[in-house]
């Protein structure tokens, strides 16, 4: 399925490709823009549907943006509280808790609804999520703790911030993002809902369209990540 995804983006290359061992640098992550020019990149977002080796290639890229004696953890979750593991994924999760309580407050709050159900005008144009808060005070509430926890992650840039729902929420999320870079891991439907308990190919469909329509409407270098290229078939049922 990676080429139909190719065509949206200029920077959508093969994992461990030239662009992965060119652009990732001590300090920070180079990508070609929309503009055509090369520019630093210390800010990337992780996004796409679960069970699709997002927590394998956070990591990875945690490891790529380690500097010095700075452990690979502060790159992923600053000084915020890391998402525990569980049986569905013992190796963890490399996400940050309060990201991840935040983009399930916020989609609740907009949709009235929970991260698994798309109203169709935000899963067409996921921008349309800026304009539909259902409170005032929602927006507001949202922006001061995603101010707050930006803030702590650009204390340890360059950084890696990991939730499949910013496939949701990356428009609400973008106005206080510098120039970011996303990273959309992707891995076949059918191995996707045999791995997860929703049993869903729909919600992937659903969640892979949305993060690539959302990058691209908030005009963000992307990068697709391939799955079957980090694993031997055998392991690749092990991995989220």
């Amino acid at each position: 399925p990676a080429q139909p995804f190719r065509r949206h983006f200029r920077c959508a290359p093969p994992v461990l490709s030239q662009c992965w061992r060119e652009r990732v640098m001590a300090s920070t992550l180079r990508c070609r823009g929309p503009e055509g020019r090369q520019r630093a990149r210390s800010q990337i977002i992780v996004m796409g549907m679960s069970r699709s080796g997002s927590s394998l290639t956070t990591s990875i890229i945690a490891a790529m943006l380690r500097n010095g004696s700075r452990s690979d953890e502060t790159a992923w979750r600053g000084l915020g509280r890391a998402l525990p593991s569980d049986s569905a994924n013992p190796g963890g999760y490399y996400e940050r808790e309060d990201v991840v309580r935040l983009n399930y407050a916020t989609i609740s709050s907009v949709t009235g609804a929970g991260w698994t159900s798309f109203r169709p005008d935000h899963l067409l144009r996921p921008a349309a999520l800026n304009a539909s808060w259902r409170a005032p005070s929602g927006r507001a509430k949202f922006e001061a703790s995603a101010r707050a926890i930006l803030g702590d992650m650009d204390h340890h840039a360059p950084w890696v911030l990991k939730d499949v729902r910013f496939a949701r929420t990356l428009p609400v999320w973008r106005p206080l993002l510098r120039r970011p870079l996303c990273v959309i891991p992707y891995r076949h439907p059918g191995e996707v809902a045999s791995s997860s308990r929703l049993r869903s190919v729909r919600l992937w469909e659903e969640y892979v369209m949305s993060a690539l329509t959302a990058a691209r409407e908030a005009r963000c270098p992307t990068m697709l990540v391939s799955f079957r290229r980090w694993l031997p078939p055998r392991s690749a049922g092990d991995q989220a």
